[in-house]
């Protein structure tokens, strides 16, 4: 019973892999943070600075507006604040006085950049290149950010993630912490804890195109594939395949994201479950720095018999959904996102089937030159509609998981700035995770460590 609980909570967190952002993979969050290259012009920006930590006040701007000096100084304490469009008033306005300044140039068309202002910001780099005097390294960051300009403005743009690495379980078989299992009440030994390696690898393909409208309208493909390979606990090797097609319509602060969804997964090999069905996320922006969202997910999961998992079609059955949560980016560093899920499963039988909620909340933080932590806690509580005979003829079960996960990373020009090209980008990935469940029955009542290392590169197209 321990091994076919834990073959259902290694898929569960398969399943929910692709949902909102406080679930996203190590690998997705490594390229967001890399991505986040203007943090770091800000510091070097900040460390360049005159002005020290002496706080400039508006009012001595206002009394010396034309001190060029003493406005590059204030620009980028703006920067460093989070408030980029006024510091974007502000470089804008000290090229005004002084148009040859190419360095505030593309300071400026970086902040157009993150801005989203990808028109503007185009021409201004532009501009900037074609300036004689223009150092070597501000011209080699000016033409990374053109590149990335074209790029986001090509009307199809895909992208490939590669990862892999290896993770370690400390309790793979999830065996009860009391050493005991049920059959009908009567408590037997239950199999020891199974302390097991895993090789780990998952590829995951993004096509994005955009419909040319003033909007900016979206359809987007997503496939991906994980594969895990057991050093000891072979009957939990794992393959999984999913694919997404969908879209994201905007209207003023709201945006509309539909999805279909399937998912295939075997286990040691052998065909297990196959699943159909779709999501809608709707999403509000309330200002640059908070975004609500709630998803419903409905989908048809079949369970197919294998050699390991013979009663696995006893969990055959929709599975009802609902998230909501709201995602606050507080500076330029760290966003706080809290969330709360809802789920209904209804097997073939009562005792697969069952309602579940919880809350998660999770913090990431950007930690400069492409390094960045995640910390997230969760809770979920089942409860399950009818007595398993064969376990308990006497309790429904009832239970609560907690679980705790760190994940840190960095690109490795993090660790030597001069790598070569084509492997700075690499992103190391440590993680470690914590989980515990209390439940009303021994079978299912267990803790476990986990800890993993993780390699992962990312191709744009």
């Amino acid at each position: 019973m321990p091994v076919l609980r834990n073959a259902g909570s290694v898929l569960f967190a398969l399943l929910c892999s692709a949902g909102v952002s406080s679930a996203q993979e190590p690998e997705e969050s490594a390229r967001e943070a890399v991505e986040q290259d203007l943090l770091e012009t800000q510091r070097r920006e900040s460390e360049r600075s005159d002005s020290g930590a002496v706080i400039i006040p508006f009012e001595q701007i206002l009394a010396a507006p034309e001190n060029i000096q003493l406005n590059i100084a204030y620009a980028r304490q703006q920067i460093a604040e989070g408030d980029l469009k006024e510091a974007g008033a502000t470089l804008e306005r000290i090229l005004l006085i002084d148009p040859t300044m190419h360095d505030v140039r593309v300071l400026y068309g970086l902040v157009l950049y993150r801005l989203g202002l990808y028109d503007r910001a185009r021409y201004e780099l532009e501009l900037a290149l074609e300036a004689d005097n223009l150092p070597p390294t501000l011209r080699a960051e000016a033409e990374t950010y053109l590149n990335r300009i074209k790029y986001e403005q090509r009307t199809t743009r895909g992208s490939l993630t590669l990862t892999t690495g290896l993770d370690w379980d400390r309790n793979r078989n999830q065996a009860p912490s009391s050493g005991n299992i049920l059959f009908a009440d009567i408590p037997l030994p239950s199999e020891a804890r199974n302390g097991d390696a895993a090789f780990i690898f998952s590829a995951r393909g993004q096509l994005v195109h955009d419909l040319g409208t003033q909007e900016g309208h979206t359809l987007h493909a997503d496939v991906t594939y994980y594969h895990s390979d057991k050093h000891e606990v072979d009957r939990l090797d794992l393959d999984a395949t999913s694919i997404a097609l969908g879209g994201t319509f905007y209207s003023g602060n709201w945006s509309f994201t539909p999805r279909l969804r399937g998912g295939f997964y075997w286990l040691a090999g052998e065909d297990y479950l196959a699943t159909y069905g779709g999501e809608l996320e709707v999403a509000y922006r309330w200002n640059p720095q908070v975004k609500s969202y709630v998803t419903f997910r409905g989908e048809d999961e079949d369970f197919r018999a294998t050699t390991n998992f013979g009663s696995a079609p006893l969990r055959s059955g929709r599975r009802l959904g609902a998230r909501t949560g709201v995602a606050w980016r507080f500076s330029t560093t760290q966003t706080f996102t809290v969330e709360a899920m809802f789920a209904d499963k209804k097997g073939t039988v009562g005792f697969e089937s069952y309602e579940r909620y919880g809350v998660n909340a999770q913090h990431s933080w950007l930690l400069g030159r492409g390094a960045f932590s995640l910390l997230g806690v969760w809770a979920e509580n089942s409860s399950y509609d009818a007595v398993d005979l064969f376990v308990s003829p006497s309790t429904v079960r009832d239970e609560w998981l907690y679980r705790a996960r760190a994940t840190v990373g960095a690109p490795l020009s993090f660790f030597l700035p001069n790598a070569p090209e084509g492997v700075k980008d690499i992103n190391i990935i440590a993680q470690y995770e914590y989980e515990t469940v209390d439940s009303n029955i021994l079978n299912f009542d267990y803790k476990t460590h986990k800890a993993a290392l993780l390699l992962s590169k990312r191709f744009a197209f």
